[in-house]
């Protein structure tokens, strides 16, 4: 039962995380919104490395935590990008197939994959192609556009969500597919990282991350300001390092299968939020690929 509840706790807080983090971004500014937050992250795991201790890994395990790092790290900022430009239950279902990833390095190296990651494989690609395929958003209605740039005025950021940019979908998908592939190779490399220290292998993997996100955005650090905004701008860095820790226990033992699929249905809180909370309507055709997309994830990490 302990199991259960952590790793669907992870779904939530990632899944709360992919909503969230847009949703700021779009009132404030993406940079804004990856540095507060993945600064408030590594603060996590330096306060998780305190309390676990443990020796420095390996020169390879550190090498296999900075590549992590660097995956994640470009797996969020197109997921960014692409929710800036198109809707989460289009984004996410895409983004999320990037648990390919790991299964055709595994295939590669020599393991063997089940019938269901199969099946899991084919319904990832197919629903995210025909998802793709069938993109289609609505723009936001005048007097909504006006008010969402009035909005971001007032907080003197730009407004990247006006009916121009928000309907160009083939670039939502571009970026999603890029951040799907970014993030998988995170989840290939993370693990094997850990495998003599997880605190160590999560907080050198952040510190690659928040590197490269400052190297990104180098040149917007000197226009932001910590404010009462900021302690905010952090809940997506912290809701995902809180959903990598209620993994890493749930996973424990011989609960890895089952806490890989249950941890692995956060892109239907994500767009479920999306759908309930902002209105986002699909295509039956692209809700049926949304589906599928997201049935492949969890078969992919059963």
């Amino acid at each position: 039962m302990l199991t259960v509840t952590l790793a669907l706790g992870t779904s939530v807080c990632y899944g709360v995380s992919n909503f969230i983090g847009p949703q700021l971004a779009r009132r404030h500014s993406l940079v804004a919104v990856l540095v507060f937050g993945q600064l408030a992250a590594l603060g996590a795991c330096v306060l998780y490395l305190a309390v676990a201790g443990g020796a420095m890994l390996p020169a390879a395990d550190t090498w296999l935590a900075v590549l992590a790092g660097t995956g994640n790290a470009g797996g969020l900022i197109w997921f960014y990008k692409a929710a800036e430009v198109g809707p989460l239950s289009v984004v996410t279902p895409i983004g999320a197939s990037g648990a390919v990833v790991p299964v055709a390095w595994g295939l590669a190296s020599g393991e063997a994959l089940g019938a269901a990651q199969v099946v899991g494989i084919a319904l990832a690609m197919g629903g995210a192609a025909v998802v793709a395929q069938r993109a289609s958003v609505r723009s936001l209605p005048r007097r909504d556009a006006a008010a969402h740039r009035g909005a971001a005025a007032h907080h003197g950021a730009a407004a990247p969500h006006d009916a121009a940019a928000h309907q160009d979908a083939r670039a939502a998908v571009v970026w999603a597919s890029a951040s799907a592939l970014a993030f998988g190779v995170f989840l290939t490399a993370l693990p094997k990282a850990s495998a003599h220290g997880v605190a160590w292998a999560l907080l050198d993997a952040r510190l690659a991350l928040v590197t490269v996100i400052f190297l990104w955005a180098r040149r917007e650090l000197p226009a932001i300001r910590p404010g009462r905004a900021s302690a905010l701008m952090a809940v997506p860095g912290v809701l995902l390092i809180a959903g990598t820790a209620m993994y890493t226990v749930a996973a424990r033992g011989h609960h890895l299968a089952l806490a890989a699929v249950l941890g692995s249905l956060f892109p239907v809180v994500t767009v479920g939020l999306g759908l309930a909370l902002l209105g986002e309507r699909m295509s039956p055709v692209q809700a049926a690929g949304a589906g599928a997309a997201l049935a492949g994830v969890v078969l992919i990490a059963a």
